[in-house]
């Protein structure tokens, strides 16, 4: 049976001979840096320093930038925005905003104005003939410019009008661009203290690797079910796995998800001393649900608020439902956050970045 796969990509074109970004200090950001004499990208998770001349800035393309990058995180108890953006003339760009892990230039070649003309020392005359002959270059990312560890992210038009029609037709993928690059940081940093045990565990009893980092026990155990808990001061992050035969694609019918979870939220996370107490959904806040390419496996996405039975606790969780046809294996995976006056948006990047790892294990051929 044939799953169809959707994913949103960045329309990111990586053409270093073309696109060679100049610095005051010479330095080339498409050529090749000695990462181990720069000093490292420094900045808080979810901060971009946004470098972008003022006039644009309160204008048309600013208010687009803002409800892009500054929305709303979707389905959290509070008001959270999706990322702490913080504008910079380029006249100001020093040494500091120049250590930030998360970098964006946004420029148009018409700006004849002194912050315009600032602007363009950035890019050499070769870059600005290839953006003046095509409408269609509008974006172009890349590493460790500045700093070590660093993502930088560049749009760029021949006028004003010509990069806002360019990034609303790209904006999921500049929406995502940075939340994906602080999954990998995180995840690199995981690996480091990765419990090989637990994962082991995971992978023999469901079929199913996934990364996870120190802080998590396993709470309950079963044969295709395994919870796992890190317990803190101040929040309780979840993560449940249940492996169920996989019969029909019409459970991926994003009307069944709810009842699916419900049913199991029921019967697995509960309280063995009150039968009564379980967990379930909110049904205040509606549930957004799309679909995803999960490490190459079509995956419903579900996210919605949690709580218990008796209404003691509830937060925010996101769910993934994915099969593994080969095995006719069906998996139910989420994580849900226990942080009662907390802010939310990074410890869900936390949850969602240790289940984007999940895969199934690579079979051996004879």
């Amino acid at each position: 049976m044939h799953l169809l796969k959707k994913s949103y990509n960045l329309f990111l074109i990586v053409l270093l001979s073309l696109f060679i970004f100049s610095c005051n200090n010479d330095k080339k950001a498409g050529e090749k840096s000695e990462n181990s004499t720069m000093q490292k990208a420094r900045g808080e998770s979810g901060e971009v320093i946004l470098v972008i001349p003022p006039s644009l800035w309160d204008g048309e393309l600013g208010n687009l930038l803002r409800e892009i990058l500054v929305s709303k995180v979707e389905v959290l108890p509070q008001d959270e925005a999706l990322y702490d953006l913080k504008p910079v003339d380029p006249s100001k760009f020093n040494s500091v905003f120049k250590a930030s892990q998360n970098l964006m230039f946004v420029a148009t070649l018409d700006n004849n104005k002194p912050e315009g003309k600032y602007m363009k020392k950035y890019f050499t005359e070769n870059s600005l003939n290839q953006i003046e002959q095509n409408p269609n270059l509008f974006s172009f990312n890349q590493e460790d410019v500045y700093a070590r560890g660093q993502e930088v992210l560049y749009l760029f038009g021949r006028n004003e009008k010509e990069l806002i029609k360019n990034i609303k037709a790209n904006r999921d993928g500049i929406k995502e661009f940075f939340n994906d690059k602080e999954a990998e940081r995180l995840i690199s940093n995981y690996k480091k203290t990765a419990q090989k045990g637990i994962m082991n565990y995971i992978e023999d009893s469901l079929n199913l690797e996934l990364m996870i980092p120190a802080g998590f026990d396993i709470a309950i155990k079963q044969d295709d079910f395994v919870w796992l808990r890190e317990l803190g001061n101040d929040e309780e992050f979840n993560i449940w796995i249940v492996k169920m035969p996989y019969t029909d694609e019409s459970i991926f019918d994003p009307a069944n998800i709810k009842s699916l979870r419900n049913e199991l939220g029921q019967k697995y996370i509960t309280d063995e001393d009150i039968p009564d107490l379980y967990l379930t959904s909110q049904d205040e806040v509606e549930f957004v649900i799309d679909t995803i390419n999960l490490n190459n496996n079509y995956t419903l996405r579900t996210r919605g608020l949690w709580k218990y039975s008796d209404n003691s606790r509830g937060g925010a969780f996101v769910g993934y439902l994915f099969a593994n046809e080969d095995s006719g294996d069906l998996y139910f995976m989420e994580g849900y956050l226990d942080a009662p006056g907390e802010s939310k948006r990074e410890s869900m990047r936390k949850l969602k970045a240790i289940m984007g790892t999940a895969k199934f294990p690579e079979s051996i051929e004879d």
